[in-house]
């Protein structure tokens, strides 16, 4: 190494030498794990883990709810809370698991990242009437208290 050469140019080189030799290691170390946890039939579905529940009082008239892009069927019942209900199986991953209800919102997660491998799904129960909004966009909409004329048949109404 000549001596007018600064320390940080020498570095700078080290590490992108160690860079460069890392970076197809990963990919064949990747490349391996995928192809073997393939080849075992690793799959996961979360239809068949076992259902875990949550409630949540809430006496608000809308709600927002943010799935960050988990499976979600929302449900309408004649219940005074929320409920929530969560299937997730994992084989790998670091696990990230979310239900809070913070003001009107509502935010469920359940995933995983790294080398992961998992499946998750939801279901939220929610009170007959209010207005739901899922990851910005309107899929409930409230009722308004019903009048008997507003019931009654248009045969039947009376002018």
């Amino acid at each position: 190494m000549p001596s007018d050469t600064p320390l940080t140019a020498v570095t700078t080189r080290a590490r992108a030498r160690g860079r460069a030799l890392t970076a197809p290691l990963t990919a064949i170390l990747t490349t391996t794990l995928a192809a073997a946890l393939g080849l075992t039939g690793c799959s996961l579905d979360a239809k068949t883990a076992k259902p875990e529940s949550k409630r949540f009082a809430y006496a608000g008239r809308s709600l927002k709810l943010l799935t960050h892009e988990v499976a979600t069927k929302l449900v309408a019942t004649d219940r005074k809370d929320i409920k929530v209900t969560r299937w997730f199986d994992t084989a790998a991953g670091t696990v990230h698991l979310k239900w809070t209800l913070k003001g009107d919102t509502l935010d469920i997660e359940a995933g995983c990242s790294g080398l992961a491998l998992c499946d998750a799904r939801f279901m939220v129960e929610v009170p007959k009437g209010i207005s739901v909004t899922k990851n910005g966009h309107r899929v409930l909409r409230a009722h308004p208290a019903a009048s008997p004329s507003s019931t009654a048949p248009a045969a039947h109404k009376k002018r």
